[in-house]
């Protein structure tokens, strides 16, 4: 081959080349655009038609189950248990005995309790009689504009009929409130005029939403009379009733007004007497002391159910707990008691509760006796020992008539009971007075004789032995209350009776659930109490469950500048729930019904336009004919929309079956959406 021939092939080679470079390097571009096709986000073309629909505004939060909060079972420090009748982690249901009580300790603090009544009682009527007086001051400087009460009125009648025993005007004017068209401005002067034709300066105080508000300078105007508001030129404004600019109520609530010590008119200065009450009575001490009874009565209330069932039973169905063998309560912690409560009792009425009283026998007469009476009662445990009961002559102070047939006398002859004969009982004789929940006597027993008592005081009853007594003298209802001359005086330095009480045992329910949420305060104001909730639970296969709000948390925890509330769910506990559990609680806060309606993700963000494709070109996979529409309230997967689309009518919208992470929704909290609300991101993985 020639030389020519030979650069001829070479040149023909290189300029292959040449081509084949170029058209690599011009294939790169399409090479490098299908690379992300391979491996990127895969996109779905879907499509829908837009139709009316419901769309719900709710709000989700999560957390784990949890059992009921425990019912404690407490007992006065002072009463001890016999045993436990169950054992930690025992199912029991409602009135189940937990544990048995020992009757003299509940005898012993209920006699104690009674004692301290007794004395709250005496204090109360004493704190109540007492009438004591008050002196209504004026609070600041002002001008008695109406003086309601009057000398022997009811303070609290003139409290119902006028709403306060006086008025003052602190500032010294007067005002008149109306709805204006006008536009004239705060602080304009104006004419008000008065019905008898004479007119003075004002100034609009306030024109706010076509509600003006114009005071004037106090000259013993009236209230309520009609007032006329015009222009410096003579343009009416409008009309209505003068009112105290500036008002004080001086209140009080009870007594009665003694004394007046101001007028209308008058001008005082803070701290100046307005009125006087007399019988104020109730003072904070006797509210207090009402308060102090009754939390005794509510601890009286258990001490008798323990006496009489000698049980403490379970207040719930539950699981068991808090239960220690080795408790301080226990009587075996104490060598236990040797006495068993009301045991040989003459008639044999050993398990009902009376309450026993000392007396002695001051007179005799031929149908009964008087009898100086401790009007406070004495625990008793065995009445064959009564060997230590104290007697405590100077305690007797209550004097009572007894007549033969109120009840019998009992003695211990040959150990065995005998009744006496009621003439047996002499005067000095000491007896022992059993008496029922209505305060009558039941039977009585012979403590000492006069004979055994070394220096035996005559009776302080006129008449000796000699004589009748008069009919009606029973004990009365209640005990401790007796009838008769007796001069009680309680003790200043009376000591209560302690209420601190000891946890023996506690029940955990087992019927209910419930489910911790965190809620943001923007939310808390559409929450009540009872509204429903749908709850899902995780471990059980996504099961749903409904619950109620039970509790709403009135103590914020600050976080990124918003407050977060706990709201408290409660729901029926199915078998399979364990507390632990991880749950998702979904609460509607609004429903909107028949409205437009797509999906959320149909939507893209076009600069300051949200469009939806409503044709799609299949040959050349492309999106087309974006129409601008307007959306309205959302709940994360559906939006409503307000305009731009019509019923029916057909969009087109790509789906990504994989997301960027930067591109994923944060929605937080669904409760906070409205509008286009946690969509934002999604506009810029749709094809333009």
């Amino acid at each position: 081959m020639d030389k020519t021939k030979k650069k001829n092939v070479k040149r023909i080679i290189a300029l292959v080349a040449i081509v084949l470079v170029v058209a690599l390097l011009a294939a790169m571009p399409l090479f490098a655009k299908q690379e992300p096709k391979e491996d990127g986000p895969k996109a779905s073309i879907l499509s829908g038609t837009a139709q009316l629909g419901s769309i719900n505004k709710e709000l989700i939060g999560g957390g784990t189950l949890a059992e009921e909060e425990a019912v404690t079972i407490t007992i006065p420090t002072a009463v001890k248990l016999t045993g436990f009748a169950v054992n930690n982690n025992d199912v029991v249901t409602k009135g189940d005995v937990l544990a048995t009580v020992d009757r003299v300790s509940v005898m012993q603090a209920i006699t104690q309790v009674q004692e301290t009544l007794e004395y709250l009682s005496e204090q109360i009527e004493k704190t109540s009689a007492t009438g004591g007086e008050e002196t209504v001051t004026a609070l600041a400087g002002g001008t008695v504009k109406m003086l309601y009460a009057k000398a022997g009125e009811s303070a609290q009648a003139v409290m119902l009929e006028h709403g306060a025993l006086a008025v003052l005007s602190l500032d010294g004017l007067m005002a008149v409130e109306f709805e204006t068209d006008s536009d004239v401005p705060a602080g304009t002067a104006v004419q008000v005029g008065f019905t008898d034709g004479t007119a003075v300066w004002g100034e609009v105080e306030t024109n706010l939403a076509g509600t003006m508000v114009v005071t004037v300078q106090d000259q013993n105007y009236t209230v309520g009379q009609t007032v006329w508001i015009t222009t410096e030129s003579g343009a009416n404004i409008g009309s209505g009733e003068l009112y105290i600019y500036s008002p004080w109520n001086a209140t009080a609530y009870t007594g009665t007004v003694k004394a007046v010590k101001a007028a209308e008119g008058d001008t005082l200065a803070a701290g100046k007497a307005l009125l006087v009450l007399e019988d104020v009575g109730y003072s904070a001490l006797h509210g207090q002391l009402l308060g102090q009874r009754r939390e005794y009565e509510d601890m009286m209330l258990q001490l008798f159910e323990m006496y009489q069932t000698e049980t403490l039973t379970a207040p719930c169905d539950g699981v068991v707990t808090g239960i220690d063998k080795d408790s301080a309560q226990l009587l075996a912690s104490q060598g236990g008691y040797t006495l068993t409560l009301l045991t040989n009792a003459p008639n044999g009425d050993d398990s009902v509760l009376y309450e026993n009283y000392v007396g002695k026998v001051s007179a005799v007469a031929k149908n009964g006796w008087a009898v100086q009476m401790n009007p406070q009662p004495i625990p008793v445990a065995d009445y064959l020992d009564l060997e230590n009961v104290s007697i405590e002559e100077d305690k007797m102070t209550e004097t009572v008539l007894y007549t033969e047939t109120e009840a019998p006398v009992y003695a211990m002859v040959d150990g065995a009971w005998a009744k006496l004969e009621f003439n047996s009982i002499k005067e000095g004789d000491i007896l022992l007075f059993a008496m029922d929940d209505k305060g009558e006597p039941i039977w009585n027993v012979l403590i000492q004789k006069a004979s055994q008592q070394p220096d035996a005081p005559g009776g302080n009853t006129p008449g000796g032995n000699t004589g009748n007594f008069p009919s009606g003298g029973n004990f009365p209802s209640g005990g401790g209350n007796w009838g008769g001359s007796g001069n009680t005086q309680q003790d200043t330095q009376f000591e209560l009776y302690a209420l601190d009480t000891v946890q023996v045992a506690s029940v955990t329910p087992q019927t209910q659930m419930t489910l911790d949420i965190t809620v943001d305060e923007q939310d808390m104001r559409h929450l009540s109490v009872d509204m429903t909730a749908q709850v899902k639970i995780n471990a059980l296969g996504g099961e749903k469950f409904t619950a109620t709000i039970s509790h709403l948390g009135n103590t914020g925890t600050n976080n990124g500048g918003s407050s977060k509330f706990t709201v408290t769910l409660t729901m029926e506990r199915a078998g399979n729930m364990l507390s632990g559990m991880n749950a998702t609680a979904t609460i509607v806060l609004s429903a909107t019904e028949q409205v437009l309606t797509v999906p959320a993700d149909a939507l893209v963000e076009q600069g300051t336009k949200t469009v939806i494709y409503t044709r799609y070109d299949e040959a050349k996979e492309t999106l087309l004919d974006p129409v601008e529409v307007q959306v309205g309230s959302s709940d994360g997967e559906t939006v409503e929309i307000l305009g731009g689309l019509k019923d029916g009518q057909t969009y087109y919208y790509a789906y990504y079956d994989t997301l960027e992470i930067s591109a994923t929704p944060e929605f937080g909290n669904m409760g906070g959406m409205s509008g286009m609300g946690g969509m934002g991101g999604m506009g810029g993985m749709m094809p333009r």
